[in-house]
């Protein structure tokens, strides 16, 4: 008896074992794969950077390049508030942890372990990039928790933390980047690499623009990043050769498409170029008395007034005027532009008109706002103006001067680079309804460029006259509508407001219940002439902010609904000084926009 159960007990175990062989096998199936060789995630991991444009929805009204009826405009632009129990503004947040997350992981272990260090690099600069979008959107985050296995929690970490964690990516980006690949990738890396087609040494120079961002954004807290952000810029693009754009084939509706395209109609007619922007890009800012009613055009136009022609104006803003069937017939003048207060119907959409378009109407669309445009990442235009900024900080004007030029020409060549020739759509008695296209040719804004960049405003500028003003409005203008880090701009300078004696946005000296003071114009130290937020005591802003703001403008994006208000309130809730479940912590001032350490 003995006998037979231990030979039963031996063909049980052989069973199992046999068992268990095939269980594992079916998962290496081919067909199946628990494994995935990193080059074939690239692609989605870079196409998951619609998330910016996602955001965008909220922030482009925040920074006022966007206006409408939106409800992310009346919510965000507005009321500086927040959609309650909504994912709204938390997509950067789901395309950091969630689209890119493990997957991108994956991409920097797997390439290390291959040896294929270009990849390593990429996966690696891709992340930099990524997390500092999310740390200077949200403040404080979980980052050491991020992707521990088994929590059921994850304790937040500082912003300052998380800054530090985007420059180590970064650095180590590079320190891959300049390793030589020791095996072969199996299929064409430029068909994964969406945005430099394989090229390390030019993602070398983006993992230093990410660089240069970070350092730009701490100034505040220490100005030896000013040096550090001149460094990594003067290691970045060398010009807009090197821009960083991610190329889309616009051969469906998903994320083949520019966001901003007519495909995907996610601007259509509720939002529109806001008034400010129009004002900046047109020399129109007005003049506002002591009663905050209009009195004529304000003295301080830093890009350009009513007698100089800003080409970009044609190709940033939509017009509703028709095409010029000869292009030398542009001049100032020619082309109008009409902009949107804040929550009014769209009074020009980016496609010129004031509905939706159409493939009928708009085709793919013109300039940034077509299907297959591809979407800017980052700019030698930016980098240059972040270096501008940074010398200016330091005293170096005439250094700070020749960085300035190159920036506002980089972004010349930027802007050239999206024309795509107009065709004019005409009706059934041969009038002009709309157009195809961009309604000026590459030649055409060539030349026009030049002008401008001989104007006073630029080349012409007298150093003496030249500001951080011009500075930060060019930039302004070289981001629009793209980019994120505006924002960052602006709370840096606390959006322009009257600080305390220690450089701090308060109660009482920035604002009360009831408005937001603004610094004037006139004073050196006011960067963004004629931005004021909604509550300000100006003509056409005077909305009340919430009374949950208690008279403070926002200064952070709140954390993803249905991540960490759903699964993660524990933690949010030992955040200071504003806790972060309470009803303002939207207004929780991020760590770079306060003076000191």
């Amino acid at each position: 008896m003995k006998k037979i159960l231990i030979s039963l007990l031996i063909l049980l175990v052989i069973g199992i074992s046999s068992c268990t062989d095939t269980w594992l096998d079916v998962n290496k199936n081919v067909d199946a794969p628990d494994w995935v060789n990193p080059i074939l995630r690239l692609g989605p991991v870079l196409a998951s950077y619609e998330g910016i444009a996602y955001d965008l929805r909220a922030v482009a009204p925040i920074t006022q390049y966007f206006s409408g009826t939106s409800t992310y405009v009346s919510n965000f632009g507005v009321s500086h508030n927040f959609i309650s129990g909504s994912d709204a503004a938390g997509e950067c947040w789901r395309m950091s942890y969630w689209l890119q997350g493990k997957n991108l992981e994956s991409i920097i272990n797997d390439g290390r372990e291959l040896e294929q260090f270009k990849l390593a690099g990429i996966g690696l600069t891709v992340k930099a990039y990524s997390w500092h979008i999310l740390a200077s959107l949200h403040g404080d985050l979980p980052v050491k928790d991020a992707y521990v296995p088994g929590l059921l929690s994850h304790n937040y970490d500082s912003q300052e933390y998380a800054f530090s964690m985007v420059r180590k990516w970064a650095y180590q980006a590079i320190a891959e980047l300049e390793k030589t690949d020791k095996t072969v990738y199996p299929g064409s890396i430029s068909t994964a690499d969406l945005v430099y087609k394989g090229d390390a040494a030019k993602w070398k120079k983006f993992a230093y623009a990410v660089l240069a961002r970070n350092y730009i954004a701490m100034s505040r807290k220490n100005t030896a990043y000013l040096d550090s952000a001149i460094i990594c810029a003067d290691k970045s693009f060398a010009s807009a050769a090197d821009d960083a754009f991610l190329s889309f084939q616009a051969t469906g509706v998903g994320t083949t498409s520019n966001f901003y395209g007519v495909l995907r109609a996610n601007l259509t007619n509720v939002f529109g170029q806001s008034d400010y922007a129009v004002q900046v890009m047109t020399g129109t800012i007005p003049n506002y008395n002591a009663s905050g009613l209009i009195e004529g055009l304000s003295a301080y136009q830093m890009v350009t007034d009513t007698a100089t022609l800003d080409p970009r104006a044609i190709l940033l803003l939509g017009t509703k005027d028709t095409m010029q069937v000869n292009q030398n017939n542009i001049k100032k003048g020619t082309y109008k532009f009409d902009g949107t207060r804040l929550t009014n119907a769209v009074a020009c959409t980016f496609w010129g008109g004031t509905t939706a378009p159409t493939i009928a109407t708009s085709g793919t669309g013109r300039w940034l706002y077509r299907d297959d445009a591809p979407w800017p990442l980052s700019s030698y235009a930016e980098i240059q103006l972040i270096k501008a900024e940074a010398l200016f900080l330091k005293g170096q004007k005439p250094e700070a001067f020749a960085a300035f030029k190159n920036g506002v020409s980089g972004h010349m060549d930027f802007v050239k680079k999206l024309i795509v020739p107009g065709t004019i759509v005409k009706d059934s008695k041969n009038k002009q309804t709309s157009v195809i296209g961009d309604k000026i040719t590459s030649a055409r804004f060539t030349t026009l460029a030049t002008d401008y960049l001989n104007s006073k405003f630029v080349n012409n500028l007298p150093i003496g006259d030249f500001s951080l003003s011009h500075i930060m409005m060019q930039k302004y203008v070289a981001l629009f509508p793209w980019s994120l880090d505006t924002w960052n701009d602006i709370r840096r300078y606390n959006y322009d407001l009257v600080l305390s004696a220690s450089g701090t946005a308060i109660t009482g000296t920035s604002w009360t219940n009831e408005v937001v003071y603004h610094k004037l114009d006139s004073n050196p130290a006011r960067v963004y002439k004629g931005f004021y937020l909604p509550s300000a005591d100006v003509v056409n802003r005077r909305t009340k902010f919430p009374p949950t703001n208690l008279g403070s403008p926002a200064y952070r994006l709140r954390p993803r609904y249905n991540s960490e208000y759903m699964w993660n309130l524990p933690s949010l809730k030992k955040l200071l000084p504003i806790a972060g479940d309470a009803d303002n912590y939207h207004t929780s001032q991020v760590w770079f926009a306060t003076p000191g350490n």
